[in-house]
Formats: structure tokens, sequence, C-alpha cells
């Protein structure tokens, strides 16, 4: 036994010949990754990913027929491979988060980046629970799980124990956290219900605290209220949920005496 991971199973696909070519040969060149396919059609690519079961799907944005969101959409499933997009635009990033894609990687494409890919690919299949084992939306999380996040092109693992506060972003929820956070696509009721709330507790609408990363309670010159933090960040407080905000640091200073 040498203890070397299994290769991945890869399928590429653009509907530039050429361009698939370099990408073939550039993973050749990297090692660990078996090209099982390779396709100049993305109608014909849904059908091969459902045939050769792929670990990981290097696909091409802009392509006639359809375009590569829209095969990402089509595989919505416990058991679709990782994505990872290849594209000569950068302003579809932000997308490619929605579409949950692995990475984004920019043509033409240089090796080192091509190398951080597969590796966070492994890692997302390493850290995907089995389908029987997915986590349903409300089951609590604990200390030593983590939540996969997008920061800076790229998704990344943070401990629910590192997590300072949370605050709603859009269709998003952005996690604070003390070795850097990012964005999750979750609705911030939805994470809340998830959350141990001996740890965390809801201060607004739009954002929850870790309950001994508050520091103190003060008002603002607009009259609003926030809770400081102790990275230094402040989040706001919300009129409905004051009284028990007050009420339960009460409790834990009483408790702390």
């Amino acid at each position: 036994m040498t203890g070397e991971a299994a290769p991945l199973r890869a399928l590429l696909v653009d509907d530039e010949p050429l361009a698939l070519r370099r990408l073939s040969v550039a993973i050749a060149a990297i090692g660990g990754v078996d090209v099982v396919g390779t396709t100049t059609s993305a109608r014909q690519a849904v059908g091969m990913i459902g045939e050769l079961k792929p670990d990981v799907v290097f696909l091409d944005i802009a392509m006639p027929g359809l375009d590569g969101f829209e095969i990402a959409e089509q595989l919505r499933a416990d058991d679709a491979p990782a994505i990872v997009f290849v594209t000569a635009y950068d302003q579809h990033a932000v997308r490619a988060f929605d579409a949950d894609a692995v990475d984004y990687l920019l043509k033409p494409v240089a090796p080192e980046r091509l190398r951080a890919a597969i590796g966070r690919v492994r890692n997302w299949i390493a850290g995907r629970p089995a389908p029987e084992e997915a986590v349903s939306d409300g089951e609590r999380l604990g200390a030593d799980d983590s939540l996969w996040v997008h920061r800076h092109q790229e998704f990344v693992r943070v401990r629910v124990d590192d997590i300072e506060w949370i605050e709603a972003e859009g269709d998003y929820v952005r996690l604070h956290a003390g070795e850097g956070g990012g964005l999750v696509r979750a609705t911030l009721s939805g994470l809340e219900a998830r959350l141990d709330p001996a740890v965390f507790v809801r201060v607004h609408r739009s954002a929850i605290c870790r309950l001994s990363a508050i520091t103190g309670l003060h008002r603002k010159p607009t009259g609003a209220l926030a809770v400081r933090l102790a990275n230094g960040d402040e989040a706001p407080v919300g009129r409905s949920y004051n009284s028990g905000l007050r009420a339960l640091l009460r409790r834990m200073q009483a408790a702390t005496a």
C-alpha cells in the first residue's frame, strides 16, 4: 500500500478543441487526475456526466446550445461532481459561486492555479458527506463542524467554533471568523436554527453573534444600539432583540462574578 490518493476522474468540456488539448496536457503534467472523457458539445456533456460519473468536470462557460451555468444547474444533486469553471472571462466569478463551483480558472490557465484547483476538488470531495449522511437543514451544527464558504474566488472550510459573528448579506450570510470568513448561500434564520442557542444569540434581524465574543453593548450617536465584539467589529442590535439580549448579558455577568 502506497497510501497515495486515488486519481480523480475528470471530464473536460469546452467547445474549442485546442482548449481541450491544452487543458488535457496541463492536467497530465500535474498528475493525479485521469481524464475519462472530453467533449466539445455542451449537450453531450450532460449525458457523459451521467454515464461516466466523473469526480470533477472542468467546464467552459461560453458555449453554443447550453452554457456552462445551464449544465451546472442540471447537476444539482447530492452525487453531482465537483465543478471547476474554465473561462476567458473574469466577470462570471460571482455567478460561479451561485452555481456552487469549487473553483474558477481563467484562460490561459497557469499550472500553479490548476494544481491548486485540483487540490480544492480533493478537499471538497473529502469534506462532502455521503448522500445518506447529508446534513439536513434542521440538524444542529457542533463546534467541530465546518461550513464551506466562498472567499476570494475560492472555497474554504470554516469551523463553527471559529465563527465570531454572522451577518445577512442579500441571498447569503457572511461568516466573520478569526482566520477569515466568507460567504455562505443560506438564510440567517435557517442557519440560526442549526446553531447552538447556548453559544450564539440573534441580536438583529440581520446579525447573529457568539455570546463569548460580545465585549460590550453601547448606544451609537444615532440612538441605535450595537454590540462590541472582541475582534473590534460592531453588530447592530434590533429593538425587538434589545430586552432579551440585555437580560442574557446580565445573567452571563452574574455567572462570572
